[in-house]
């Protein structure tokens, strides 16, 4: 996992093909660092957290609970309490298609990562229903337990942990060519090798 922290959630997505990813997330905690782990997946009504705290307590420490709240902005879905609890349980963050509130508390917390679509200072209803581990669609991207999340500033992506060797192995070689590129920029050369390939490609395409 550390080769995707370093590389941080653009250049994984690069190496996904730039296809999909989360989108119309925002970051509320003050980290400045690279969310990564594996998705717990949680399906609630919109407005409603019954099944986010049921799945907190069946979470696996470091694993990130990314729930589909249907994108609804009118209830919170976590504050502070669920914050403090996922934490006592040792996650590593919220991915949440929906809102949340006590944002104070979430921007002063730089170990635990929390991702969400709005705020709200409603609280949630308690009465369900919900599902836990089923797969989930989080702003445009489909997520399932068990999947591989990067998130940081830039946004989030995920995919299918049996695709690690793969994504890692064209980590490597996007991380290689971007810095076989910037050393030639830095060189002060007006000339750049990367663009004339990039811009004889185009052909026809370019006037």
């Amino acid at each position: 996992m550390k080769i995707l922290r370093e590389a941080g959630a653009s250049i994984v997505g690069d190496a996904l093909g730039r296809l999909g990813g989360i989108a119309g997330l925002r970051r509320y905690d003050s980290g400045q660092y690279c969310l990564v782990g594996h998705a717990l997946t949680v399906q609630t009504r919109a407005g409603d957290n019954l099944a986010i705290l049921a799945a907190i307590s069946r979470a696996q420490p470091s694993e990130i609970l990314v729930v589909d709240g249907a994108g609804c902005l009118e209830r919170a879905l976590v504050g502070d309490l669920a914050r403090c609890y996922a934490i006592q349980r040792g996650l590593g963050g919220f991915v949440i298609d929906g809102a949340i509130r006590d944002v104070a508390a979430f921007r002063g917390a730089e170990t635990f990562a929390c991702f969400a679509r709005g705020a709200s200072h409603r609280g949630p209803f308690k009465n369900g229903p919900g599902r836990i581990g089923v797969p989930v669609s989080i702003g445009s991207q489909l997520v399932s337990t068990g999947d591989i999340v990067v998130a940081d500033e830039d946004g989030l992506v995920s995919f299918d942990a049996l695709q690690l060797p793969e994504v890692t192995k064209l980590i490597e070689e996007r991380i290689a060519a971007e810095g076989a590129i910037r050393a030639e920029i830095l060189s002060g050369k007006q000339r750049q090798s990367w663009l004339d390939a990039m811009l004889a490609n185009a052909g026809d395409r370019l006037t």
